[in-house]
């Protein structure tokens, strides 16, 4: 009985937090563990500066995450460093990044006995990038340059922090075979090349309803399932405009959002494949659900 209950146990909720004025000072975490117990959040994706010309201080605010880390701990949520920016993948950047891969490490390992680090989250969207948009064998190098990327990080996280998960959010559309890519000799699905060097992915499948949601993440939850990998769907709460406004909640209600969510979590219940559900993200979840009176001071 008590194992029938935990197969069908319904995915935890995750959240990405933008900017570092969430965790800052005393009143801005009690804030924010607030709005996660009111949301029932226990994973945070918290972005972070880095900067390794600064040695042991190189995570910028660092004694303040530190307190995030283990006072989120405390409350039986999870913490992920979170970094990203569109070229940070690239070849000529791959020193530089691993190095501050290597500051995050360095900084989990002077937490407290008993704390750490959940792992580290790259929300890296080369698709932005001029490199990409030319298309032909200047995006083949993009795509390429990113899993070798993730091969080096997680070759490292491997040798000197295993407990630490890799995890990268993607698009919705990388398993489109217009993106297949050969990687060390095998071509498939890019989102598959991705999935195989990662512990899990979260998938940016931002539609505001439950069923479309599902539906944009059938294929990587069927490869995750394949090999023994896991996947984080998302949805979107932040104010949209032109045809964007349609992959938002911003426009529907919160009673409608809160069903949606819902239904997905009652779909997934008991999936061994599915992480958490995220969502995008503090600011904008804060204000969708209580409007500007209760809006925090960061993301």
């Amino acid at each position: 009985m008590l194992c029938e209950a935990q197969e069908a146990k319904k995915p935890d909720l995750g959240m990405w937090v933008w900017a570092q004025a969430a965790f800052n000072s005393a009143e801005a975490r009690k804030e924010l563990f607030a709005f996660c117990e009111q949301e029932k959040i226990t994973q945070l994706d918290q972005h972070i500066g880095v900067n390794i010309e600064k040695g042991r201080d190189a995570i910028l605010n660092g004694e303040s995450f530190s307190k995030l880390v283990i006072e989120a701990g405390q409350k039986g949520i999870r913490v992920n460093a979170l970094k990203g920016m569109p070229s940070m993948f690239f070849e000529r950047n791959h020193s530089r990044v691993l190095d501050d891969l290597r500051a995050i490490i360095a900084f989990d390992k002077r937490l407290p006995e008993g704390t750490q680090l959940a792992g580290i989250k790259y929300d890296v969207e080369p698709y932005g990038t001029k490199e990409w948009v030319a298309g032909g064998e200047e995006r083949i190098k993009v795509m390429i340059d990113y899993l070798s990327y993730l091969e080096m990080a997680n070759a490292l996280l491997n040798k000197e922090a295993p407990h630490l998960t890799l995890s990268v959010d993607v698009p919705l559309w990388w398993d489109n075979p217009k993106f297949n890519v050969k990687y060390k000799g095998v071509e498939k699905a890019l989102v598959e090349h991705v999935q195989d060097l990662t512990d899990y992915i979260g998938i940016m499948s931002y539609r505001s309803n439950s069923k479309e949601t599902l539906d944009c993440v059938q294929h990587e939850l069927a490869y995750a399932k394949d090999i023994g990998k896991s996947i984080c769907p998302a949805l979107e709460t932040k104010e949209l405009e032109g045809a964007e406004k349609r992959i938002s909640f911003y426009e529907k209600s919160p009673s409608e959002f809160r069903q949606a969510l819902a239904d997905i979590q009652q779909e997934l219940a008991g999936n061994k494949a599915i992480k958490c559900i995220m969502i995008h993200h503090y600011k904008s979840f804060v204000k969708y659900l209580d409007g500007e009176k209760n809006k925090p001071a960061a993301e």
